[in-house]
C-alpha cells in the first residue's frame, strides 16, 4: 500500500525542519498531525497557516517559537483553517472528515466557543469525535489542538 506524505507549500519548512509530515494519506484515508490556530503575531492571519510559515522562516526556530493566535474564536477558526488547506491539498476538504479528536486547554471555559466555532466548519453527517482536556499544548497559549481523519472522495479514493 502506497503511503504519501501530504505537505502544502506554506509547510515545507515544518517537514524539512521538524520532521513530520503534516499529513499522510493511505489508501482512501488522510490522516492529519496535530494543528494549533497559529499566527505570526497572535492576531487572526491572513490564512490558517501563516503562523507555521513565519516561524519556519527562521530555519532555527523550535516547534515552541509558535505563536498561538491569542483570540479564542479566532484562535478555533485559524486551526480549522489550517486543518482545511491540508486536506485540500492532500485532494479532500473538512466535508470528509470521519474522525476529529480535539486536545483542550480549560475545556469547560471555552467549549461553548469551539463548539460555536466548529459548527462553522462541520456540517452533518458529523464526524465521529473525542474531545480530551489536556494539562498544555506544545505552542504556548494554545487552547485546542485539532487531529483529524478525511476520506478521499470516492473519485479520488484509486490513488
Amino acid at each position: 500500500m502506497t503511503r504519501d506524505a501530504i505537505i502544502p507549500p506554506a509547510l515545507q519548512a515544518v517537514h524539512d525542519q521538524w520532521h513530520f509530515a503534516p499529513a499522510v494519506r493511505v489508501g482512501g484515508l488522510v490522516f492529519c498531525s496535530g494543528i494549533i490556530g497559529t499566527s505570526p503575531d497572535g492576531k487572526a492571519p491572513r490564512s490558517g497557516l501563516a503562523g507555521a510559515e513565519a516561524t519556519t522562516a527562521d530555519r532555527d526556530a523550535p516547534l515552541t517559537a509558535l505563536i498561538a493566535v491569542r483570540d479564542p474564536a479566532e484562535q478555533f477558526a485559524t486551526a480549522f483553517e489550517a486543518l482545511r488547506a491540508i486536506l485540500r491539498a492532500a485532494g479532500t476538504d473538512l466535508h470528509h472528515v470521519v474522525e476529529l479528536t480535539t486536545y483542550h486547554v480549560e475545556m469547560t471555559r471555552h467549549m461553548a466557543t469551539f463548539m460555536e466555532v466548529r459548527s462553522r466548519y462541520l456540517a452533518a453527517p458529523y464526524p465521529a469525535w473525542t474531545a480530551v482536556e489536556v494539562a498544555g499544548l506544545i505552542v504556548p497559549g494554545g487552547l485546542v489542538e485539532l487531529r483529524a481523519v478525511a476520506a478521499m472522495p470516492p473519485d479520488r479514493s484509486a490513488r
